[in-house]
This record gives C-alpha cells, structure tokens and sequence, in this order.
C-alpha cells in the first residue's frame, strides 16, 4: 500500500514539474513532425491571435476547417470575418508574451494541444475569483490546421434570450 502511495505522489509529482516546465523542454521528446505542427500553433497564436493580422488566416488554417466550437461554423470564412473587426498590432511580436503564452503546449502525431489558465469571477459568489483551464486543439494536415476544438460553450441568444 505504501509503494502504491509512493507511485501516485510521484507520478503526481511528475506532472506538476512537466506543466511548470517552459515549452522548449516540454517539446524535447516530440518528433520533428510534432514539433513543427506545434511551432505552427504557436506561430498562429501569435500573428493570428495575439497580432490580429487576418492576412495570415490562408497561411494557417484549410478553407474548409472543421470547426467544433458551437459557436463558429466550419471553414476560416467565419474567423476572416472576426479578424476583420480588429486593429493589427505591428509590428508583430518576435514571441508570445508571457501573460499569453500557454500554460502547457504539445503535439502527438497529428494533434496539437494548447493549455491556457484563466481566471473568472466565481458565478456563486462574483466577489471571489476561482481558476479553471481551457484549451485549443488542432489537428494538422498538409501543413494547415484542418480540425479544431475547444472549451467553448453554446453562447446565449443576445439579448438574454427575449429575441
């Protein structure tokens, strides 16, 4: 019983030093392949994301992305147009800042995984705040992203319902 414990603090252990790690270490056993599909995520979170530079859509995402965010509908037609709301930061950052970078980052084979912490008011009690994580992951095919999903819900009707 005590070995069983061991094992599971250990193990436990281990997965808090490889979330902590920053994301070059956490890419050192990940094949070539894996680590360009994963510098290709990074590279889109920043241009895309961060920069808000919509020209890079094309580069990054296939026309017709399955898109499995309840919100978006598939291909990069709808995601051309949120961009075209935003003002471009130029020039475009060199890296991520570090207030926007992913708590965690890897690829396995095809799929990219970026682990982000937040924080939100607690609906409970909104003069406490309580941490959650979220999530993107992509899949990659011929050098673009052809699949993704995240941790978003069905947003509520505008209006709060009374349309």
């Amino acid at each position: 019983m005590k070995f069983l414990k061991f094992k599971l603090l250990a193990g436990a252990l281990a997965l808090v030093a490889m979330t902590s790690l920053p994301l070059a270490a956490q890419s050192k056993n990940m094949t070539p392949e894996e680590q360009k599909n994963l510098k290709l995520a990074l590279d889109w979170w920043r241009e895309g994301f961060i920069a808000g530079h919509a020209e890079v859509i094309d580069k990054y995402l296939a026309a017709d992305m399955i898109q499995h965010n309840p919100n978006m509908g598939n291909g990069n037609e709808q995601i051309k147009q949120f961009f075209k709301n935003r003002t471009p930061m130029n020039p475009i950052p060199a890296v991520i800042p570090a207030d926007r970078m992913p708590a965690m980052a890897f690829a396995k084979g095809d799929y990219v995984v970026l682990v982000w912490e937040r924080e939100a008011k607690d609906p409970s009690d909104p003069s406490k705040m309580y941490k959650y994580n979220d999530f993107d992951l992509f899949r990659v095919a011929n050098g673009k992203f052809v699949e993704h999903w995240d941790g978003a819900m069905k947003n509520p009707p505008r209006g709060g319902g009374k349309e």
